[in-house]
């Protein structure tokens, strides 16, 4: 067995940093508290747990385990650690910073789960898109707070109005999409007009269109399509 120095030469040094300069997970700020080392008594009871025998647990051997389990804790952390950063950061790309609605990347996924949904069982669906027309007007005249501000009422009425089983977001240029699976065009019209009542919005016109959703259709083929009805309604 190496000698108990040169196994802790493979330890990592505290806040050491890559080649590229950035930090290490070590530095970064935990999502939950670094667990406690172990006793010395779980290190023996794991030990004898991995078949080392009674007679052979020496103190070397014992100071060995010690390293070797606090280096496999550690590492169980950092991972989990990792995970929910991994996972912070997934939901963070899928959600439009202003309206705190999924974006057009997580609204594609929607569109397009819509699509193999029709295709599997030949249901219908829809999109219905809500276009706000005189935001580039508001930005100029009142800045982007007021911009903003109307997305924001925007986004509330959608999350008031909308079923909760129909999936919606933010695709920018202000448009707003709701996905409607197994709807009738006649529960589609009533919606964009509910919707178009509740959004009596000074110095903002709102239109709304729709688009059958089809099997094996790209979402951005479906979005085009919605749009281009819009376009007709101006």
């Amino acid at each position: 067995m190496s000698d108990i120095p040169q196994i802790r030469e493979y330890r990592r040094h505290q806040n050491q940093r890559r080649p590229d300069g950035g930090p290490t997970y070590r530095q970064l700020p935990p999502h939950r508290p670094k667990p406690e080392p172990r006793t010395a008594d779980q290190i023996k009871d794991a030990t004898f747990v991995l078949g080392v025998p009674k007679e052979d647990f020496t103190p070397k051997i014992h100071e060995a385990m010690t390293l070797v389990f606090h280096e496999m804790d550690s590492l169980r952390w950092k991972l989990e650690v990792c995970s929910t950063q991994r996972d912070r950061l997934d939901a963070e790309m899928d959600h439009h910073a202003t309206t705190g609605l999924a974006n057009r990347r997580a609204f594609y996924r929607h569109l397009t789960r819509a699509s193999e949904h029709v295709k599997s069982t030949g249901e219908p669906g829809f999109l219905l898109l809500l276009k706000l027309q005189g935001l580039e007007t508001l930005w100029r005249e009142e800045g982007f707070e007021a911009e903003e501000d109307i997305l924001q009422k925007v986004a509330a009425v959608l999350e008031a109005e909308v079923p909760a089983s129909s999936p919606y977001g933010y695709l920018d240029c202000g448009s707003f999409g709701i996905v409607l699976n197994i709807s009738s065009p006649d529960e589609v019209k009533r919606l964009g007009r509910r919707l178009l009542e509740c959004l009596n919005i000074p110095a903002i016109r709102c239109i709304w269109a729709c688009a059958p959703i089809e099997g094996n259709t790209p979402a951005a083929a479906i979005h085009a399509t919605a749009e281009q009805g819009a376009r007709r309604k101006i």
